[in-house]
Protein backbone atom coordinates (compact mmCIF):
# COMPACT_ATOMS: atom_id res chain seq x y z
CA UNK A 1 0.00 0.00 0.00
CA UNK A 2 1.25 3.52 -0.78
CA UNK A 3 -0.35 4.98 2.37
CA UNK A 4 -0.50 4.05 6.04
CA UNK A 5 -3.75 2.84 7.53
CA UNK A 6 -4.44 4.83 10.71
CA UNK A 7 -6.65 3.45 13.50
CA UNK A 8 -7.22 4.25 17.14
CA UNK A 9 -6.99 0.62 18.26
CA UNK A 10 -5.39 -2.28 16.40
CA UNK A 11 -6.51 -5.70 17.66
CA UNK A 12 -4.47 -8.67 16.47
CA UNK A 13 -6.50 -11.88 16.51
CA UNK A 14 -9.74 -13.17 15.03
CA UNK A 15 -11.10 -15.31 17.85
CA UNK A 16 -13.74 -14.71 20.50
CA UNK A 17 -11.50 -12.58 22.74
CA UNK A 18 -10.38 -10.26 19.94
CA UNK A 19 -13.86 -9.88 18.46
CA UNK A 20 -15.58 -9.25 21.79
CA UNK A 21 -13.07 -6.47 22.51
CA UNK A 22 -13.56 -5.01 19.03
CA UNK A 23 -17.33 -4.87 19.53
CA UNK A 24 -16.78 -3.21 22.92
CA UNK A 25 -14.80 -0.39 21.27
CA UNK A 26 -16.57 0.05 17.91
CA UNK A 27 -17.82 2.58 16.84
CA UNK A 28 -16.56 4.82 19.66
CA UNK A 29 -13.06 4.25 18.31
CA UNK A 30 -11.68 3.52 14.88
CA UNK A 31 -10.83 -0.18 15.19
CA UNK A 32 -8.70 -2.39 12.98
CA UNK A 33 -8.69 -6.18 13.35
CA UNK A 34 -5.81 -8.21 11.93
CA UNK A 35 -6.56 -11.92 11.49
CA UNK A 36 -4.37 -14.47 9.75
CA UNK A 37 -6.61 -16.91 7.85
CA UNK A 38 -3.78 -19.46 7.58
CA UNK A 39 -3.41 -19.91 11.35
CA UNK A 40 -5.52 -22.38 13.35
CA UNK A 41 -8.00 -20.70 15.66
CA UNK A 42 -7.88 -21.76 19.29
CA UNK A 43 -11.46 -20.54 19.81
CA UNK A 44 -12.79 -22.66 16.93
CA UNK A 45 -10.97 -25.72 18.29
CA UNK A 46 -12.77 -25.42 21.65
CA UNK A 47 -15.74 -27.60 22.60
CA UNK A 48 -18.01 -24.61 23.24
CA UNK A 49 -18.59 -25.16 26.97
CA UNK A 50 -18.63 -21.74 28.65
CA UNK A 51 -17.80 -22.94 32.14
CA UNK A 52 -19.02 -21.28 35.33
CA UNK A 53 -16.31 -23.06 37.32
CA UNK A 54 -18.19 -26.06 38.71
CA UNK A 55 -15.04 -28.16 38.39
CA UNK A 56 -12.91 -25.54 40.16
CA UNK A 57 -11.46 -25.65 43.66
CA UNK A 58 -11.32 -21.96 44.67
CA UNK A 59 -14.54 -20.12 45.55
CA UNK A 60 -12.93 -16.71 45.00
CA UNK A 61 -11.94 -17.56 41.42
CA UNK A 62 -15.16 -19.41 40.68
CA UNK A 63 -17.20 -16.25 41.29
CA UNK A 64 -15.89 -14.30 38.24
CA UNK A 65 -16.25 -17.47 36.12
CA UNK A 66 -19.88 -17.72 37.27
CA UNK A 67 -20.54 -14.10 36.35
CA UNK A 68 -18.86 -14.58 32.97
CA UNK A 69 -21.02 -17.57 32.09
CA UNK A 70 -24.13 -15.63 33.14
CA UNK A 71 -23.18 -12.70 30.90
CA UNK A 72 -22.65 -15.04 27.97
CA UNK A 73 -26.08 -16.59 28.53
CA UNK A 74 -27.67 -13.15 28.36
CA UNK A 75 -25.61 -12.39 25.25
CA UNK A 76 -26.73 -15.63 23.55
CA UNK A 77 -30.39 -14.91 24.28
CA UNK A 78 -30.10 -11.30 23.10
CA UNK A 79 -28.30 -12.25 19.88
CA UNK A 80 -30.29 -15.32 18.92
CA UNK A 81 -27.37 -17.75 19.22
CA UNK A 82 -28.29 -21.39 19.84
CA UNK A 83 -27.33 -22.59 23.28
CA UNK A 84 -28.01 -25.36 25.77
CA UNK A 85 -29.03 -28.21 23.51
CA UNK A 86 -29.33 -30.24 26.74
CA UNK A 87 -29.24 -29.38 30.46
CA UNK A 88 -25.64 -29.35 31.70
CA UNK A 89 -24.94 -31.95 34.40
CA UNK A 90 -22.08 -32.50 36.80
CA UNK A 91 -21.69 -36.09 38.02
CA UNK A 92 -19.43 -36.77 40.97
CA UNK A 93 -18.80 -39.63 43.37
CA UNK A 94 -20.80 -39.92 46.58
CA UNK A 95 -17.64 -39.30 48.62
CA UNK A 96 -16.95 -36.01 46.82
CA UNK A 97 -20.53 -34.74 46.59
CA UNK A 98 -20.73 -33.07 50.04
CA UNK A 99 -17.47 -31.16 49.60
CA UNK A 100 -18.46 -30.14 46.09
CA UNK A 101 -21.84 -28.79 47.25
CA UNK A 102 -20.16 -26.84 50.04
CA UNK A 103 -17.70 -25.29 47.58
CA UNK A 104 -20.50 -24.35 45.18
CA UNK A 105 -22.47 -22.73 48.00
CA UNK A 106 -19.41 -20.67 49.02
CA UNK A 107 -19.01 -19.55 45.40
CA UNK A 108 -22.79 -18.84 45.06
CA UNK A 109 -23.09 -21.41 42.29
CA UNK A 110 -26.60 -22.80 41.83
CA UNK A 111 -26.98 -26.57 41.55
CA UNK A 112 -29.75 -29.09 42.09
CA UNK A 113 -30.14 -32.86 41.92
CA UNK A 114 -30.79 -34.26 38.46
CA UNK A 115 -33.88 -36.41 38.02
CA UNK A 116 -31.85 -39.05 36.18
CA UNK A 117 -28.74 -39.58 34.13
CA UNK A 118 -29.02 -38.97 30.38
CA UNK A 119 -30.39 -42.03 28.62
CA UNK A 120 -27.06 -43.02 26.97
CA UNK A 121 -25.41 -43.21 30.42
CA UNK A 122 -28.05 -45.30 32.14
CA UNK A 123 -26.76 -48.69 33.26
CA UNK A 124 -23.12 -47.66 33.30
CA UNK A 125 -20.59 -47.18 36.08
CA UNK A 126 -22.06 -43.81 37.11
CA UNK A 127 -25.23 -45.43 38.49
CA UNK A 128 -24.19 -44.89 42.14
CA UNK A 129 -22.73 -41.41 41.62
CA UNK A 130 -24.51 -38.13 42.37
CA UNK A 131 -25.76 -36.14 39.39
CA UNK A 132 -26.45 -32.40 39.63
CA UNK A 133 -28.00 -29.97 37.17
CA UNK A 134 -25.63 -26.98 36.90
CA UNK A 135 -27.60 -24.18 35.20
CA UNK A 136 -24.78 -21.61 35.27
CA UNK A 137 -22.82 -23.51 32.60
CA UNK A 138 -23.80 -23.05 28.98
CA UNK A 139 -22.84 -24.55 25.64
CA UNK A 140 -22.58 -22.71 22.31
CA UNK A 141 -20.95 -23.61 19.03
CA UNK A 142 -17.86 -21.34 19.00
CA UNK A 143 -18.18 -20.84 15.23
CA UNK A 144 -21.67 -19.37 15.73
CA UNK A 145 -20.30 -17.09 18.47
CA UNK A 146 -17.46 -15.89 16.21
CA UNK A 147 -19.85 -15.37 13.30
CA UNK A 148 -22.22 -13.27 15.44
CA UNK A 149 -19.39 -11.22 16.94
CA UNK A 150 -18.05 -10.53 13.43
CA UNK A 151 -21.42 -9.21 12.26
CA UNK A 152 -21.12 -5.51 11.57
CA UNK A 153 -17.32 -5.56 11.86
CA UNK A 154 -16.51 -7.10 8.48
CA UNK A 155 -15.27 -3.76 7.13
CA UNK A 156 -12.76 -3.43 9.99
CA UNK A 157 -10.75 -6.58 9.11
CA UNK A 158 -7.32 -6.78 7.53
CA UNK A 159 -6.70 -10.41 6.54
CA UNK A 160 -3.01 -11.22 6.73
CA UNK A 161 0.07 -12.00 8.82
CA UNK A 162 1.86 -9.57 11.12
CA UNK A 163 5.43 -9.40 9.81
CA UNK A 164 6.92 -6.48 11.75
CA UNK A 165 6.48 -4.16 14.71
CA UNK A 166 8.06 -0.75 14.18
CA UNK A 167 9.24 1.13 17.28
CA UNK A 168 10.76 4.61 17.52
CA UNK A 169 11.06 4.31 21.31
CA UNK A 170 10.63 1.25 23.52
CA UNK A 171 7.44 2.77 24.98
CA UNK A 172 5.20 2.87 21.90
CA UNK A 173 4.55 0.90 18.74
CA UNK A 174 4.88 3.31 15.82
CA UNK A 175 3.52 0.96 13.16
CA UNK A 176 2.58 -2.67 12.52
CA UNK A 177 3.31 -4.20 9.13
CA UNK A 178 0.88 -6.82 7.79
CA UNK A 179 1.35 -8.97 4.70
CA UNK A 180 -1.82 -10.09 2.90
CA UNK A 181 -2.25 -13.32 0.95
CA UNK A 182 -1.29 -11.66 -2.34
CA UNK A 183 1.94 -10.29 -0.89
CA UNK A 184 0.73 -6.73 -0.31
CA UNK A 185 2.49 -5.04 2.64
CA UNK A 186 0.13 -2.91 4.71
CA UNK A 187 1.65 -0.47 7.24
CA UNK A 188 -0.84 0.28 10.04
CA UNK A 189 -0.26 3.18 12.46
CA UNK A 190 -2.30 2.61 15.63
CA UNK A 191 -2.66 4.65 18.81
CA UNK A 192 -3.08 1.45 20.84
CA UNK A 193 -2.21 -2.20 20.08
CA UNK A 194 -3.78 -5.28 21.65
CA UNK A 195 -2.53 -8.84 21.11
CA UNK A 196 -5.55 -11.12 21.53
CA UNK A 197 -4.55 -14.03 19.32
CA UNK A 198 -4.63 -16.79 21.94
CA UNK A 199 -1.79 -19.29 21.46
CA UNK A 200 -0.20 -17.08 18.76
CA UNK A 201 0.39 -14.27 21.27
CA UNK A 202 3.67 -15.84 22.38
CA UNK A 203 5.19 -15.78 18.88
CA UNK A 204 3.92 -12.23 18.31
CA UNK A 205 5.52 -11.10 21.59
CA UNK A 206 8.74 -12.76 20.52
CA UNK A 207 8.74 -10.62 17.38
CA UNK A 208 7.90 -7.47 19.35
CA UNK A 209 10.52 -7.76 22.11
CA UNK A 210 13.25 -8.36 19.52
CA UNK A 211 12.62 -4.77 18.38
CA UNK A 212 13.44 -3.19 21.76
CA UNK A 213 16.54 -1.03 21.61
CA UNK A 214 17.31 -0.84 25.33
CA UNK A 215 19.32 -3.95 26.17
CA UNK A 216 18.12 -4.22 29.77
CA UNK A 217 14.46 -3.86 28.77
CA UNK A 218 14.90 -6.34 25.93
CA UNK A 219 16.36 -8.89 28.35
CA UNK A 220 13.55 -8.34 30.87
CA UNK A 221 10.88 -8.50 28.14
CA UNK A 222 12.46 -11.68 26.77
CA UNK A 223 12.11 -13.34 30.18
CA UNK A 224 8.47 -12.22 30.29
CA UNK A 225 7.85 -13.52 26.78
CA UNK A 226 9.28 -16.93 27.70
CA UNK A 227 6.82 -17.27 30.58
CA UNK A 228 3.85 -15.43 29.10
CA UNK A 229 1.50 -18.36 28.55
CA UNK A 230 0.92 -22.02 29.25
CA UNK A 231 -0.16 -23.93 26.15
CA UNK A 232 -1.98 -27.12 27.10
CA UNK A 233 -3.08 -30.03 24.88
CA UNK A 234 -6.77 -30.92 24.99
CA UNK A 235 -7.57 -34.24 23.30
CA UNK A 236 -11.09 -34.35 21.89
CA UNK A 237 -12.77 -37.50 20.60
CA UNK A 238 -15.58 -36.73 18.17
CA UNK A 239 -18.53 -39.10 17.67
CA UNK A 240 -21.18 -38.50 15.00
CA UNK A 241 -24.46 -40.27 14.45
CA UNK A 242 -27.91 -40.93 15.90
CA UNK A 243 -27.13 -39.66 19.42
CA UNK A 244 -29.03 -38.02 22.24
CA UNK A 245 -28.11 -34.52 23.47
CA UNK A 246 -25.76 -34.59 26.48
CA UNK A 247 -23.65 -31.91 28.15
CA UNK A 248 -21.49 -31.81 31.26
CA UNK A 249 -18.90 -33.65 33.31
CA UNK A 250 -19.27 -37.42 33.63
CA UNK A 251 -16.77 -39.74 35.28
CA UNK A 252 -13.79 -37.55 34.46
CA UNK A 253 -14.92 -36.93 30.88
CA UNK A 254 -16.40 -33.72 29.53
CA UNK A 255 -19.11 -34.55 26.99
CA UNK A 256 -20.70 -31.80 24.91
CA UNK A 257 -23.24 -32.38 22.12
CA UNK A 258 -23.81 -30.13 19.10
CA UNK A 259 -26.08 -30.47 16.06
CA UNK A 260 -24.26 -31.84 13.02
CA UNK A 261 -23.99 -29.71 9.89
CA UNK A 262 -25.22 -32.70 7.90
CA UNK A 263 -28.58 -32.38 9.66
CA UNK A 264 -30.57 -34.89 11.68
CA UNK A 265 -27.52 -36.13 13.57
CA UNK A 266 -25.62 -34.99 16.63
CA UNK A 267 -21.92 -34.72 17.33
CA UNK A 268 -20.50 -35.62 20.74
CA UNK A 269 -17.22 -34.01 21.80
CA UNK A 270 -15.62 -36.19 24.47
CA UNK A 271 -12.62 -34.73 26.29
CA UNK A 272 -10.61 -36.48 29.02
CA UNK A 273 -8.75 -34.49 31.65
CA UNK A 274 -5.73 -32.62 30.29
CA UNK A 275 -2.37 -34.31 30.85
CA UNK A 276 -0.24 -31.45 32.17
CA UNK A 277 2.98 -33.26 31.31
CA UNK A 278 2.32 -32.10 27.75
CA UNK A 279 1.98 -28.41 28.67
CA UNK A 280 4.38 -26.00 26.93
CA UNK A 281 5.46 -22.72 28.56
CA UNK A 282 5.91 -19.62 26.39
CA UNK A 283 5.88 -19.24 22.58
CA UNK A 284 4.98 -22.23 20.45
CA UNK A 285 5.02 -22.86 16.73
CA UNK A 286 1.32 -23.42 16.10
CA UNK A 287 1.63 -24.14 12.38
CA UNK A 288 1.64 -27.89 13.06
CA UNK A 289 -1.04 -29.76 14.98
CA UNK A 290 0.08 -31.52 18.18
CA UNK A 291 0.40 -35.30 17.93
CA UNK A 292 -2.45 -37.49 19.12
CA UNK A 293 -1.56 -39.50 22.23
CA UNK A 294 -2.93 -42.97 21.44
CA UNK A 295 -2.64 -44.09 25.08
CA UNK A 296 -4.77 -41.14 26.22
CA UNK A 297 -7.35 -41.92 23.54
CA UNK A 298 -7.49 -45.55 24.65
CA UNK A 299 -8.03 -44.58 28.29
CA UNK A 300 -10.76 -42.12 27.33
CA UNK A 301 -12.55 -44.69 25.17
CA UNK A 302 -12.35 -47.29 27.95
CA UNK A 303 -13.94 -44.82 30.36
CA UNK A 304 -16.61 -43.81 27.84
CA UNK A 305 -17.65 -47.40 27.16
CA UNK A 306 -17.82 -48.09 30.90
CA UNK A 307 -20.06 -45.15 31.67
CA UNK A 308 -22.20 -45.56 28.53
CA UNK A 309 -23.25 -49.10 27.61
CA UNK A 310 -25.45 -47.57 24.88
CA UNK A 311 -22.40 -46.20 23.07
CA UNK A 312 -20.64 -49.54 23.44
CA UNK A 313 -23.61 -51.29 21.81
CA UNK A 314 -23.92 -48.77 18.97
CA UNK A 315 -20.23 -48.06 18.35
CA UNK A 316 -20.22 -49.74 14.93
CA UNK A 317 -23.11 -47.54 13.76
CA UNK A 318 -21.28 -44.30 14.59
CA UNK A 319 -18.47 -42.30 12.98
CA UNK A 320 -15.34 -41.53 15.01
CA UNK A 321 -12.61 -38.90 14.86
CA UNK A 322 -10.06 -37.30 17.19
CA UNK A 323 -8.08 -34.06 17.31
CA UNK A 324 -5.80 -32.29 19.76
CA UNK A 325 -6.61 -28.65 20.43
CA UNK A 326 -4.36 -26.06 22.00
CA UNK A 327 -5.76 -24.39 25.10
CA UNK A 328 -3.88 -21.31 26.33
CA UNK A 329 -4.03 -20.56 30.03
CA UNK A 330 -2.26 -18.62 32.74
CA UNK A 331 1.45 -19.53 33.09
CA UNK A 332 0.78 -21.07 36.51
CA UNK A 333 -0.77 -23.98 34.61
CA UNK A 334 2.69 -24.95 33.38
CA UNK A 335 3.55 -26.33 36.81
CA UNK A 336 4.46 -30.01 36.89
CA UNK A 337 1.57 -30.66 39.30
CA UNK A 338 -1.46 -28.40 39.02
CA UNK A 339 -3.63 -30.33 41.49
CA UNK A 340 -2.96 -27.81 44.28
CA UNK A 341 -3.34 -24.68 42.14
CA UNK A 342 -6.35 -22.46 42.66
CA UNK A 343 -8.72 -22.99 39.74
CA UNK A 344 -10.31 -21.71 37.54
CA UNK A 345 -6.97 -20.19 36.59
CA UNK A 346 -7.11 -16.39 36.19
CA UNK A 347 -6.58 -14.50 32.96
CA UNK A 348 -3.29 -12.85 32.02
CA UNK A 349 -2.87 -9.21 30.93
CA UNK A 350 0.64 -8.01 30.06
CA UNK A 351 1.77 -4.48 29.14
CA UNK A 352 5.58 -4.93 28.91
CA UNK A 353 5.69 -1.48 30.60
CA UNK A 354 4.58 0.11 27.33
CA UNK A 355 2.15 3.02 27.25
CA UNK A 356 -0.22 1.88 24.51
CA UNK A 357 0.07 -1.88 24.38
CA UNK A 358 -1.55 -4.91 26.01
CA UNK A 359 -1.36 -8.65 25.43
CA UNK A 360 -4.28 -10.62 26.86
CA UNK A 361 -4.99 -14.29 27.49
CA UNK A 362 -8.33 -15.48 28.92
CA UNK A 363 -7.90 -18.84 30.63
CA UNK A 364 -11.14 -20.13 29.12
CA UNK A 365 -13.89 -18.95 26.78
CA UNK A 366 -16.07 -17.59 29.57
CA UNK A 367 -13.44 -15.14 30.78
CA UNK A 368 -13.26 -13.47 27.34
CA UNK A 369 -16.09 -11.10 28.19
CA UNK A 370 -14.65 -9.90 31.52
CA UNK A 371 -11.15 -9.56 30.05
CA UNK A 372 -12.58 -7.63 27.11
CA UNK A 373 -14.42 -5.21 29.42
CA UNK A 374 -11.29 -4.62 31.52
CA UNK A 375 -9.12 -3.96 28.45
CA UNK A 376 -11.75 -1.64 26.94
CA UNK A 377 -11.74 0.41 30.15
CA UNK A 378 -7.94 0.68 30.06
CA UNK A 379 -8.04 1.83 26.45
CA UNK A 380 -10.65 4.47 27.34
CA UNK A 381 -8.34 5.82 30.03
CA UNK A 382 -5.30 5.75 27.74
CA UNK A 383 -6.89 7.34 24.67
CA UNK A 384 -9.72 9.45 26.04
CA UNK A 385 -11.50 9.55 22.70
CA UNK A 386 -11.10 8.92 18.99
CA UNK A 387 -8.85 11.05 16.78
CA UNK A 388 -8.54 8.76 13.76
CA UNK A 389 -9.35 10.40 10.42
CA UNK A 390 -12.46 8.69 9.09
CA UNK A 391 -11.81 9.69 5.45
CA UNK A 392 -8.33 8.15 5.40
CA UNK A 393 -7.33 4.67 4.25
CA UNK A 394 -9.70 2.11 5.82
CA UNK A 395 -9.29 -1.63 6.54
CA UNK A 396 -11.94 -2.35 3.90
CA UNK A 397 -9.59 -0.80 1.30
CA UNK A 398 -7.02 -3.56 1.87
CA UNK A 399 -7.35 -6.55 -0.49
CA UNK A 400 -8.22 -9.81 1.21
CA UNK A 401 -11.00 -12.35 1.52
CA UNK A 402 -12.68 -13.39 4.76
CA UNK A 403 -12.63 -17.02 5.85
CA UNK A 404 -15.91 -18.31 7.25
CA UNK A 405 -15.61 -19.48 10.87
CA UNK A 406 -15.95 -23.27 11.11
CA UNK A 407 -15.67 -25.30 14.30
CA UNK A 408 -12.91 -27.90 14.29
CA UNK A 409 -15.29 -30.85 14.30
CA UNK A 410 -17.13 -29.39 11.28
CA UNK A 411 -14.08 -28.85 9.08
CA UNK A 412 -13.77 -30.77 5.84
CA UNK A 413 -10.24 -31.94 6.70
CA UNK A 414 -11.28 -33.79 9.88
CA UNK A 415 -10.66 -37.50 9.26
CA UNK A 416 -13.66 -39.70 10.13
CA UNK A 417 -13.35 -43.45 10.67
CA UNK A 418 -15.72 -46.31 11.25
CA UNK A 419 -15.38 -48.08 14.58
CA UNK A 420 -13.19 -50.88 13.24
CA UNK A 421 -10.69 -48.49 11.68
CA UNK A 422 -10.70 -46.14 14.66
CA UNK A 423 -9.94 -48.93 17.15
CA UNK A 424 -7.23 -50.31 14.90
CA UNK A 425 -5.51 -46.94 14.42
CA UNK A 426 -5.41 -46.20 18.15
CA UNK A 427 -4.79 -49.72 19.42
CA UNK A 428 -8.11 -49.98 21.26
CA UNK A 429 -9.00 -53.47 22.43
CA UNK A 430 -12.77 -54.01 22.47
CA UNK A 431 -14.63 -56.72 24.41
Amino acid sequence: MDRDLGVDVLIIGGGIQALYLARSLHPRYSVGIVADPTRPSEALDATGLFSAGYDGNDAVRIQPARRSAGYWRQWAEANGVRHDLAPTLFVTSADDAADRLRLWADATLVAGPADALPAPLVGGTLALDHAFVVPNDLVMNPAEVVDRLRSGLEHRFVWGEVTKFGLITDQDIEFVEVQTADGTLVPITPRFVVLADDVHNGALLQRLVASFKDRAKRREATDTMRSCQAVRRRTTIVIRGDLEPVAGSFGGLEIVAHPSRSGGELVWLVSPAIDDRQTVLGPEDARFAPAVDAALVRRAIDTLLEISPAIAERAEDLEWAVYVARKTEHPMMAAADTSNLAQPAPARIESLDMDSFLAVWPSHLGYSMIVGDVVAERIDVALGGSTAVAEGLQPSDVPGEAIDPVARWERDDLVWNDWSTFTSVHGIVTP
